[in-house]
């Protein structure tokens, strides 16, 4: 009986009191201080980046609430170099001060490819071969050949390329195809050149 006298006594409940409070007070501070230190409900709206180069988004008023991450480089012929392709939070992302915003830009320089070997190969092929090494397809000249529609030469720039050469992707490979039996007339197809060997 004295241990549940003792619970109900005004010197338990007292210090019982006490306690709450303090343990009330201490987690109401650490909250507090945490709320301060993350700043919690303090957020920025991340502008969209994309179009703009390094030098316009570091020169930007939102320079200073950012770190920005250039994390990759993708070569693109269609856009200027320099430029923001992705980033990463993406436009009107809520985020705090100091946030890492991870940009991928158009590399300076074009990425290096290796000219595949075309020879013999069908101009559909051919073409195909060329689009998936990230080389684009030029002038087709058309030349007697008894290999109809096979490729006979693959040149770069007015000359003949050897395979595994290296080249910047997007370059112009022209193709002379063969002609195989077909007469002059049956080869009349528009951006097509005649060439005479």
């Amino acid at each position: 009986m004295g241990f549940f006298r003792f619970l109900c006594s005004k010197r338990f409940l007292k210090h019982l009191l006490g306690m709450i409070v303090m343990v009330s007070t201490l987690v109401w501070v650490v909250l507090f201080t945490l709320r301060v230190y993350t700043q919690h409900g303090t957020y920025y709206i991340v502008p969209d980046y994309t179009g703009k180069t390094i030098d316009e988004v570091m020169a930007g008023n939102e320079s200073s609430k950012f770190d920005f991450v250039v994390i990759d480089s993708v070569f693109d012929l269609k856009k200027n170099k320099g430029t923001v392709l992705h980033q990463d939070p993406y436009p009107d992302s809520k985020v705090k001060e100091n946030r890492k915003i991870y940009l991928t830009i158009v590399s300076f320089t074009p990425e290096k490819t290796s000219m595949p070997d075309l020879k013999f190969l069908t101009l559909r092929q051919a073409i195909n071969t060329l689009e998936s090494c990230g080389l684009k397809t030029g002038k087709i000249l058309y030349i007697p050949a008894f290999d109809a529609d096979a490729v006979q030469q693959q040149r770069y720039d007015g000359r003949v390329i050897a395979a595994g050469t290296h080249l910047d992707k997007g370059s112009l490979i022209d193709l002379t195809v063969g002609m195989g039996s077909r007469g002059q007339a049956e080869i009349n197809e528009p951006k097509v050149e005649q060439d005479s060997m």
